[in-house]
């Protein structure tokens, strides 16, 4: 999967608004500045966040951007979902309803793609802008937040583990 510029420039954004929180609204030539983006690329983002409900504006000489919600309640899966649309381009990937999958039964990369999209869904969904905000600027990050990258970086790996085992265990039975 790739990032796309849209999707870094709105978290981009949104953690530099987190982190200014109680300080008003700020300006998008002043958000634009501060993170070397373009401002006129911005003001295209802000229009799809604001559709969302993931951030407000205020008009006037003081007025700007800021959060519609608390960073702490705003996750990350709804930022990516709202500037680029569903996380996998697959009719099935994450479906509720399988029926939504016209390709032929029984698929030979569906539960593939279905555990691709349910980590990425899964990560994306337990971070939140906060915790986003927490890590901008880049090392050294705070001691908490080194911890739980080793701790989910761990289960991760045991994960893949357990899938690499499964997956040698069915290939003997067959």
């Amino acid at each position: 999967m790739k990032i796309s510029t849209r999707t870094e420039y709105g978290v981009r954004v949104l953690v530099t608004l987190a982190r200014r929180g109680a300080d008003g609204p700020q300006s998008l030539a002043a958000i634009a500045k501060a993170e070397k983006l373009p401002h006129a690329y911005l003001e295209q983002l802000v229009g799809d966040l604001r559709r969302a409900g993931l951030l407000t504006a205020t008009r006037g000489q003081s007025g700007g951007y800021r959060l519609a919600r608390p960073a702490e309640e705003i996750r990350l899966d709804e930022v990516v979902r709202a500037l680029e649309g569903p996380l996998l381009e697959m009719p099935c990937a994450g479906a509720e309803d399988l029926e939504a999958c016209n390709r032929p039964q029984p698929c030979s990369v569906h539960e593939l793609f279905q555990r691709v999209h349910e980590a990425l869904d899964g990560t994306l969904s337990s971070t939140t802008l906060a915790d986003a905000a927490a890590t901008a600027g880049g090392p050294p990050y705070p001691p908490a937040v080194r911890r739980r990258a080793i701790e989910g970086h761990a289960a991760l790996m045991a994960a893949r583990e357990q899938i690499t085992n499964e997956a040698a265990s069915v290939s003997k039975q067959a």
